[in-house]
């Protein structure tokens, strides 16, 4: 091996690399983690004040994530919008996420990343009772309907 071939290995631009402090995901994650829950309970209370991630309107919760002052993006986008019935469900899942630590790299990056979370459907809440129940009226009505279609 040559002395060149040892002097190529060499990269001193790493300098900056090596001393950089290793972020820690745990204090990064800890001003996310007390704004979901800062905005859960004012959810339940039902107060909404200037300094709040969200907003509802027409039972639409428009959510803005801020983290340190910052925008923090789901999805590439500043506001994301969803039910809000469903928006104390998103937060449990958006505090699980956080604490697995799907946004550290996000966090990492001073929330100009690009997270990306998906709400599943609504779990149906409904008794196999009830739902036999309403699958005999929907064919009742269709009976019912069918017999005025033929009939008129």
């Amino acid at each position: 091996m040559a002395l060149s071939d040892l002097f190529g290995m060499i990269n001193n631009g790493l300098k900056d690399v090596f001393d950089r402090t290793a972020p820690d995901p745990a204090k990064a994650r800890r001003p996310l983690l007390r704004g979901i829950d800062s905005t859960a309970e004012q959810f339940r209370a039902g107060k909404s004040g200037p300094r709040s991630w969200w907003r509802v309107k027409n039972g639409v919760v428009a959510l803005t994530v801020k983290v340190n002052g910052d925008t923090f993006d789901i999805n590439g986008v500043a506001t994301n919008h969803m039910p809000a019935d469903r928006f104390a469900e998103f937060l449990d899942k958006m505090r699980d996420a956080v604490n697995a630590g799907a946004f550290d790299a996000e966090l990492a990056n001073k929330g100009n990343g690009d997270a990306r979370v998906r709400i599943g459907k609504r779990p149906r809440n409904i008794s196999p009772e009830a739902a036999k129940a309403r699958g005999q009226k929907a064919a009742a009505t269709r009976r019912a309907n069918r017999a005025a279609r033929e009939a008129g």
